[in-house]
């Protein structure tokens, strides 16, 4: 009999740990790419920051730094844009011509008028001396956007330059802003815009992007007709929050590249796509998103085989192995208190813990690649500190639900000393959760536009909740209050037999008194989640997501303030694993 029940038990971890793989493996499928229009990139935007360095602190790339990532990308390019003609971009020049590389020369302007003008004269000295290599200048980028300068002011870098240079003259924007400032046009030689439908105020999926990019480009073109037209920046990030339909990844930015190049190859587009590598300093600018633009990761390394299959996640594998090794040591630990468990709660645990480990790696690998920063490191590990807390105490009073043999709850049980701690910090963990994610919903809802969601680490949480919830409200006595047993103060250990009478009634007002953390969460946590789907719209995936991990983090405290409003009490005592 034993040996049969160590056979269902290894049956049930293989039959799991196989599906566990699976999930990994279905969103990291290779996707296959029509094959790319012919010859190398026209351009991409250049911008040699290596981790550690950064325009904010003043730490620039060295000579030498300059020349390997040229070395790098030189046979899949034919030209680079550069955003400033200071700061040891003016080593640019000389070394792409030994790369044989074309140089679209950029000034950086700010308000800062004594930088404007050392950028200037830069830019004046570069484009004279490397006439063979600068082919084009750039003065200044998204100066409109900024509200940097008014026109007029940027009218006057233009005008100087172009009379002191041989080369065209432009200043590069979002192509509305072109519109809005047609004024400009007559101070330059060509128009640069730039088309990126993932930051547009209405974004655009990849699958709808070229449509929009043509639209646009169309629109421009029969305003300025007869003016050249560059496109300055187009891409796609490959991580960061999702914007509506706009969802970063890297295959999706190996399709928008792959549609893009077709359409700039169909209809003669002059292009610079942005950008060669991924730029961490960003991240303090834009957030995620900010620094995950590039075709090369921040160690050089390409971030997709253009000619070849797209895995969104490479090392899946590994993530993979690692969950399934966790879960197998959570389930360890777990099960050595109560090892006998039925065969059904054996496998109901077994799910739990594969379901924790698996997007606890997950958490762990997000919180990793998409923060760069000490203080959002920290930030990240403390949260998932309180989701391994929360995740354990989960997993733990799951065990104790469907230990065999019944009755579940025997007074006479030995309880182990470590429980009523465990229940307690867990319950500490949750309540901080809960707090955070109404904190991050209220940014995310005022200043939300450079914010991820906090999705992975909160997926933890909502399905330790959701998988206890559902064995505490169908492994309950006779007799239990539903609202009791999923109340926050009861859910993690405490077994509650109810009573409800007349007089222990609460009225609304008197419950929030009673209970004030359980109501004030029982009511941010789902209004909060109204506002983080009617602020980002229906179309956000991600945000329905988040949206709907609130309403799950809500239960116990929605449960709580039931419970208090009907006057149930537990009796006994508390009793805790």
């Amino acid at each position: 009999m034993r040996t049969m029940r160590h056979l269902a038990h290894l049956l049930i971890l293989i039959g799991i740990a196989v599906a566990t793989v699976a999930v990994w493996a279905l969103p990291n499928r290779p996707v296959t790419l029509a094959p790319p229009p012919g010859g190398k990139l026209m351009s991409v935007s250049f911008a040699p920051y290596h981790d550690g360095q950064s325009p904010l602190t003043k730490t620039y790339p060295t000579l030498d730094q300059i020349d390997q990532d040229l070395a790098t990308i030189r046979d899949q390019v034919a030209g680079i844009r550069t955003y400033t003609s200071l700061e040891g971009m003016e080593d640019v020049p000389a070394l792409a011509r030994k790369y044989g590389l074309t140089v679209i020369m950029g000034a950086w302007l700010g308000s800062k008028l004594s930088t404007n003008e050392l950028e200037i004269a830069s830019l004046i000295r570069l484009a004279n001396t490397y006439p063979d290599v600068i082919k084009r200048v750039v003065v200044g980028n998204e100066v409109m956007l900024r509200n940097d300068l008014t026109p007029g002011q940027l009218s006057s870098y233009l005008n100087r330059v172009r009379r002191a240079i041989k080369q065209p003259v432009s200043t590069a924007d979002v192509w509305e802003l072109w519109l809005q400032h047609p004024e400009l046009a007559a101070s330059v030689d060509y128009i640069t815009i730039h088309l990126l439908p993932y930051w547009e105020n209405d974004p655009a999926g990849v699958d709808t992007a070229a449509d929009r990019i043509l639209s646009a480009y169309h629109e421009v073109s029969v305003r300025f007709p007869g003016k050249p037209i560059l496109v300055g920046e187009a891409g796609w990030p490959t991580a960061g929050r999702t914007r509506g339909p706009a969802v970063p990844g890297v295959v999706n930015k190996a399709l928008f590249d792959n549609s893009f190049m077709r359409v700039a190859t169909d209809h003669g587009f002059d292009y610079n796509l942005i950008e060669a590598f991924d730029q961490s300093w960003k991240i303090k600018l834009e957030g995620t998103v900010g620094g995950k633009w590039g075709l090369y990761t921040t160690d050089r390394q390409p971030k997709y085989a253009v000619a070849g299959p797209v895995v969104e996640d490479a090392a899946w594998p590994i993530k993979a192995g690692l969950s399934v090794i966790l879960a197998l040591g959570l389930l360890a630990a777990a099960l050595r208190y109560r090892p006998t468990v039925s065969i059904a709660g054996f496998t109901v645990v077994a799910l739990l813990a594969h379901g924790l480990a698996a997007t606890f790696i997950h958490a762990v690998d997000i919180g990793y690649a998409w923060h760069y920063y000490l203080h959002d490191r920290l930030l990240a590990a403390g949260v998932l500190g309180l989701e391994a807390m929360l995740a354990y105490a989960i997993l733990m009073e799951t065990v104790r639900l469907w230990r065999a043999p019944m009755p579940l709850y025997d007074a006479a049980a030995p309880e182990p000393a470590e429980g009523a701690s465990l229940a307690f910090w867990g319950g500490k963990a949750m309540t901080l959760l809960a707090t955070l994610a109404v904190l991050w919903s209220l940014l995310l809802i005022f200043d939300g536009r450079y914010r991820d969601f906090p999705v992975a680490p909160y997926l933890i949480s909502a399905v330790g909740l959701f998988g206890l919830v559902l064995c505490r409200a169908g492994r309950r006595p006779i007799g239990c209050d539903l609202a009791a047993a999923l109340s926050a103060s009861h859910l993690l250990g405490v077994f509650a037999q109810t009573t409800i009478g007349p007089d222990s009634r609460r009225s609304l007002g008197a419950a929030a008194r009673t209970v004030p953390t359980a109501t004030a969460l029982a009511t941010l946590l789902p209004l909060c989640a109204v506002g983080i789907v009617l602020s980002e719209g229906s179309v956000n995936r991600e945000a329905d997501v988040w949206a709907v991990l609130q309403v799950v983090l809500a239960v116990p405290y929605l449960a709580t303030l039931l419970a208090t409003l009907r006057g149930t009490e537990p009796l006994p005592p508390a009793r805790q694993l």
